[in-house]
């Protein structure tokens, strides 16, 4: 069940992970050990700033504020939502944070150009990119109260919703199918994580829901449970090699089962679960961002280290957007 503190959790968890990455988003690990040591980069930085991850999150939790809970959204015409969320990303193009994709701001642009109503032309593209799922965590917030985990009940009408809403959401900047698929199993992770669904038992309800999508998301989602299996038997006898395994996390199924991994391995301290989502050669920031959402979510605060939290520069604009967040779901 949705709550303010699962609400809390979830966004710190977020920023707090891609604060942690943001320095060594494009470094190798050979990089980020010759910088900070073997273990790699622990903590973030006093004034730490987190990327477009966190600010296109907050552009969605915005659009969504606009258009209603869940038992409204599902009245509206695509038109109107699809066109809240462009606005919202134009928005965004103003305050980008740190290195916005290529993919995402190409897209954005064009609805710069030519306005919110042309958001079905602007993800005309292939692009898989991690764009759509670091982004995605706020659809897992809005519709977490309206769905049921059980599996029998994946066709319901909410579990619609949300699968066309992550679609739509998706779409607006990246064209690839499997960006889509990752994009609702981000969503989709959060929703269960509120619902109480604990990481490790994610994977089989994630499969049913997403996999059918594209065989690229199908295909990360079998090299996570490999890398899983092969951690435990040691075949991978330190996490690098097993999630190094899974990708990079430049695309977004790779993102996605990447942050499942260490949200699965590590389901009871977040901190290792953002370190090992960080320190590797690939998307370091893109990977703990979504890692620290179903973190977040599922525990709420009491796994948030409230240093970290402290660290960040815009703490108090977070804090701002997210008390907005937890009045309107006081309503």
């Amino acid at each position: 069940m949705l709550t303010k503190d699962k609400i809390l959790g979830c966004y710190w968890g977020l920023a707090i992970g891609d604060a942690l990455g943001m320095p060594v988003e494009f470094k190798s690990i050979e990089g980020i050990r010759s910088k900070y040591g073997d273990d790699g980069i622990q903590k973030p930085k006093e004034n730490a700033i987190w990327t477009d991850d966190t600010e296109m999150t907050l552009a969605l939790t915005k659009s969504l504020l606009l258009l209603g809970k869940a038992e409204k959204i599902k009245d509206l015409d695509e038109d109107t939502i699809g066109q809240a969320i462009a606005e919202e990303f134009i928005n965004w193009l103003d305050n980008p944070g740190y290195a916005p994709g290529i993919t995402t701001t190409k897209s954005v642009n064009f609805l710069k150009v030519n306005g919110a109503m042309k958001w079905k032309l602007s993800g005309a593209n292939d692009s898989k990119g991690c764009g759509t799922v670091m982004r995605a965590a706020p659809f897992g917030l809005w519709f977490a109260n309206s769905l049921t985990p059980e599996l029998s009940l994946l066709d319901g009408p909410f579990h619609k919703l949300l699968f066309n809403e992550s679609t739509r959401q998706s779409e607006i900047t990246h064209g690839h199918k499997s960006a889509t698929a990752a994009a609702l199993a981000g969503s989709y992770a959060v929703a269960l994580a509120i619902n109480g669904v604990s990481p490790d038992k994610m994977i089989n309800p994630i499969e049913k829901y997403c996999n059918h999508i594209h065989p690229d998301f199908e295909n990360a989602m079998l090299r996570l449970k490999t890398s899983l299996v092969q951690r435990k038997d040691g075949t991978f006898d330190t996490d690098l090699k097993a999630i190094s395994y899974i990708g990079q996390g430049w695309v977004g199924e790779e993102a996605f089962a990447m942050a499942l991994y260490s949200a699965i391995q590590y389901t009871k301290d977040i901190k290792t679960c953002l370190r090992t989502s960080v320190n590797h050669s690939g998307d370091s920031d893109s990977v703990a961002c979504i890692a620290g959402s179903i973190l977040g979510a599922f525990h709420g605060m009491s796994i948030i280290p409230i240093d970290w939290v402290e660290c960040l520069a815009e703490k108090k604009r977070m804090e701002s957007l997210v008390s907005k967040v937890i009045e309107f779901f006081k309503k």
